[in-house]
């Protein structure tokens, strides 16, 4: 799956090297090098920088705090992760998620967004768990303290796909509530090549009731993981540090995010191992990445593997261990952003 993934992303890459027109001709029988001038405009196009897979602007799990006015962002990304041991032990996860997203910021302080994403999954038993069309819809406002500063709220609401059916469950419907602050070092007087972005938010997790009483406490966690149920509130923390080098056409990445709480609630139904949780046994990420910018204004390139230092949680069943989280996921995908 990784393979596949790296080389359908250098084939695009290829493409877009090819079809690019020579300034002299306009012809595109020439492969034309973008001159340093014009990655800095293509930065400054998207500063903040591409899309998350919130569909906000961002890096690629932590949205920014900023907003440029009457900016279209339009992202992919495929996620993939293989797992032993998890959520039990002796049990196996592979899974592949594909998101899709999209924003546009029609005011200086105001953007909206709305994303998808299709699940598969295989866990221990060769069965195949898949689901898709989940919804999530944002709205992020922005205040701009000083030019190179700025703060920002994000609310988003996330519309689940009925279990076995078609159609959306209200009553399963999640909310976030994100605190963001992003500071852009390489506009400042330092100009050095940084931007940093905080976020501190909150999720209300409603997914356990997609599944009926009956099913929710005979489904194991590793079941209720693979069909996108949690069902307990989670405390957000995100920071993102992206190192814009256009000289060099790459933005080296690195993030940490987690998700606290202190008790798998829905999983402790059938597993008591669940049933507390320290902070550090939570899913914490430490992701380092690098984005590509590409001949053709706008289009970037990312690759990133998100690496688990969680601790893992002794199996109350065996005399084992096990983990929240898979111990890496792997990242690819492309952004596009453009301008009225």
């Amino acid at each position: 799956m990784k393979t596949y993934v790296i080389t359908l992303l250098c084939l695009i890459l290829f493409t877009g090297v090819a079809g690019a027109e020579s300034p002299a001709t306009g012809q595109n029988n020439s492969i034309t090098v973008p001159s340093f001038d014009t990655i800095e405009s293509h930065n400054a196009l998207s500063r903040g920088t591409e899309v998350s897979v919130t569909g906000q602007s961002g890096s690629i799990n932590v949205p920014s705090a900023f907003i440029t006015k009457g900016r279209a962002n339009i992202a992919v990304y495929d996620a993939y992760a293989s797992q032993n041991n998890f959520l039990g032990q002796g049990n196996k996860l592979e899974n592949n998620t594909v998101y899709g997203a999209l924003s546009y910021a029609p005011l200086q302080y105001l953007e909206i967004s709305l994303g998808s994403l299709d699940s598969s999954s295989i866990v221990t038993s060769s069965q195949s768990l898949h689901y898709s069309g989940d919804l999530k819809i944002g709205i992020k406002g922005s205040y701009e303290v000083i030019p190179d500063l700025s703060i920002g709220i994000l609310t988003e609401a996330l519309l689940y796909s009925k279990v076995g059916a078609i159609g959306y469950n209200g009553n399963a419907a999640s909310y976030t509530l994100s605190l963001l602050a992003s500071y852009d070092m390489s506009k400042s007087k330092l100009s050095f090549p940084l931007i940093a972005t905080l976020r501190i938010g909150y999720l209300w997790d409603n997914t356990q009731n997609l599944l009926s009483s009956t099913d929710n406490n005979l489904i194991p966690p590793l079941g209720k993981y693979a069909m996108g149920i949690r069902g307990d509130g989670l405390t957000l923390l995100g920071i993102s540090l992206l190192f814009p080098l256009p000289e060099y056409y790459i933005e080296p990445m690195l993030e940490f995010t987690s998700q606290f709480t202190d008790s798998y609630s829905s999983y402790s139904l059938t597993d008591p191992s669940f049933s507390s949780v320290s902070w550090n046994q939570n899913p914490l990420y430490i992701t380092p990445g690098i984005l590509f910018y590409t001949p053709v204004r706008g289009l970037r390139i990312a690759i990133a593997a998100e690496l688990s230092v969680s601790k893992k949680v002794s199996d109350r069943v065996t005399t084992g261990s096990f983990s929240t989280a898979p111990q890496v996921i792997w990242i690819g995908g492309l952004s596009y952003s453009f301008s009225e």
